[in-house]
């Protein structure tokens, strides 16, 4: 009975048990139909997991199931391929998409974040192009642009090697606008060369140049004095890179607007007679400062028959060179600091630039001949003096080329019923600097000298006396014939800063004056008596 109930008991206690199981396992259910589908099904959802991706990137991923079904929440990011376990996303537009694949009770969650293609260019560019703070680089609505003006060419380099390799994913409006450091260092090349560069040029002043930059052009404007100058002006314009447009994008041009100058020239000719002596003497700076040519001592040795100087063991030039460094004014300066005044005849033309013509100056006289023939006479002019017939041209600013037809002759001298007439004539072509002196050589001459008796005025007249009291002096010496020649650019606007009369009031004067103190010396002279004139010499 006891046993009976005790297993009463038992059963029980175990039905209570099993339903308070079943109830337990009633409520869970309840909570999990709140999470789980509308299919009621149970799954487990895997941790989630964030993800970037680039418009128009691809990136593969994989799960721990076999994926049955997926779907994504936005069109910015879709699942383009299924593997198995695996799958790809592709980024379609910049935003954001969550991404959940599935299979049979398990599921994962991918938080994708799409960002431009752009960005990693971006970020990039920007670190590259950090050093040009001139240049800005933006990125809006997935286009890459940049922006900026460059004024250095070293920079300009620069960026055109960087921009070089992403020229197709970006917009460039980056431009290269020259600063004016560039167009003071043009400058310094132009006075370089002889050119400089000033506000405003005229004829009356060639050789200058003038800027001028109007949208994107820049000129190059002025008067030169020959064609030389206008190619070395172009010459050096080219070889400045920053004015190339494929160089630039196009930025800057240059432009040239030059032209010969309308300009006369004023060559200065000189006969100088030179002695062997002289030459021998010569070599010695004058007084005021006027410098010879590095081989013109060498050179005029060598006229004087000097030893060369490979036999002599000095070192130098050997006389190739012919110029006075020193305009015409300078040369004749020189030479009568050295002793030499001898100067024979001398003139000057002026010639305009490239003219073919000759310029013509004669300064002499006409003989006329009695010229006999069979039954008549005639009279035959016989011209002398001096000719010069001179043309050129400028072949650079400070040098000109000069052709030269001079001739040097004396007056007919009548010999056994015939006329003899002495002449020195040159033709030549030369190249001279302006305001330079060209030594060319002449003829040579032989001169005889003969002086006395010179000694007392009356006891050099007696004879055997005069051995005692008298000298003579023969000397013979050979001349030589110089002919300097100088151009220079003639001044157009020389303008008269007083009258003539200022200039030549005192002369009359001054000369009026020295004759009579030439004439009072004489009386002085005439009044001695013939005592104190016989011990006079």
């Amino acid at each position: 009975m006891r046993e009976a109930g005790r297993m009463k008991y038992l059963r029980l206690f175990f039905f209570l048990l099993f339903c308070f199981c079943l109830v337990s396992s009633g409520a869970d259910g309840v909570g999990q139909a709140v999470e789980t589908p509308r299919n009621s099904e149970q799954s487990i959802q895997l941790p989630p997991e964030r993800i970037s991706v680039s418009t128009g990137e691809t990136r593969r991923f994989e799960v721990p199931f076999v994926i049955e079904h997926y779907r994504s929440s936005t069109s910015n990011a879709r699942v383009s391929l299924v593997d198995g376990r695996a799958f790809e996303v592709e980024g379609v537009s910049a935003g954001s998409a969550v991404i959940t694949v599935q299979a049979e009770g398990i599921s994962k969650e991918f938080r994708v974040t799409v960002s431009s293609s752009l960005m990693p260019i971006y970020r990039e560019l920007s670190r590259e192009l950090g050093d040009l703070p001139e240049v800005s680089v933006e990125l809006s609505d997935d286009v890459l642009t940049l922006r900026g003006e460059i004024t250095r060419t070293s920079r300009w380099d620069y960026f055109r090697r960087v921009v070089r390799r992403y020229e197709d994913r970006c917009r460039n409006y980056v431009i290269f606008r020259p600063g004016p450091e560039l167009f003071e260092e043009l400058k310094k090349q132009f006075a370089s060369a002889g050119y400089p560069v000033v506000e405003t040029v005229s004829p009356q002043n060639p050789g200058q140049l003038r800027f001028q930059v109007a949208n994107g052009v820049l000129t190059v404007s002025g008067y030169l004095l020959t064609e030389n100058d206008i190619a070395s002006v172009k010459r050096i314009l080219a070889l400045q890179k920053w004015l190339s447009p494929e160089w630039n994008g196009q930025a800057m041009q240059a432009e040239t607007d030059l032209k010969i100058a309308d300009t006369q020239l004023d060559v200065g000719v000189v006969f100088v007679g030179v002695t062997r002596t002289q030459l021998e003497r010569l070599g010695n700076s004058s007084a005021d400062g006027t410098v010879l040519s590095w081989n013109l001592i060498a050179w005029f040795r060598a006229l004087a028959g000097a030893a060369p100087d490979e036999l002599s063991g000095t070192s130098g030039g050997k006389g190739l060179y012919s110029y006075l460094n020193t305009d015409l004014k300078g040369s004749l300066v020189f030479f009568g600091n050295n002793g030499i005044s001898d100067f024979r005849d001398a003139g000057h033309v002026t010639l305009t630039n490239n003219s073919r013509n000759f310029a013509t100056y004669e300064n002499g006289g006409t003989l006329n001949v009695k010229v006999y023939g069979q039954d008549t006479a005639e009279l035959k002019p016989i011209e002398f003096g001096l000719k010069l017939k001179i043309r050129g041209s400028l072949v650079r600013a400070n040098e000109a080329r000069l052709e030269l037809e001079l001739e040097k002759s004396l007056a007919p001298i009548k010999q056994d019923e015939d006329y003899f007439q002495r002449s020195a004539k040159t033709a030549t072509e030369i190249l001279c600097p302006l305001n330079q002196t060209a030594v060319i050589a002449g003829q040579k001459d032989l001169t005889y000298t003969s002086s006395g008796p010179s000694g007392y005025a009356f006891l050099r007249h007696i004879p055997v006396i005069n051995w005692f009291t008298s000298s003579e002096e023969e000397q013979s010496e050979e001349m030589l014939l110089l002919i300097l020649v100088s151009p220079r650019i003639a001044n157009s606007n020389v303008q008269m800063t007083s009258i003539p009369s200022d200039e030549t009031r005192e002369v009359e004067p001054a000369v009026s004056r020295s004759i009579e103190e030439k004439n009072e010396k004489i009386r002085e002279q005439e009044s001695r008596s013939w005592f104190e004139k016989m011990f006079t010499w």
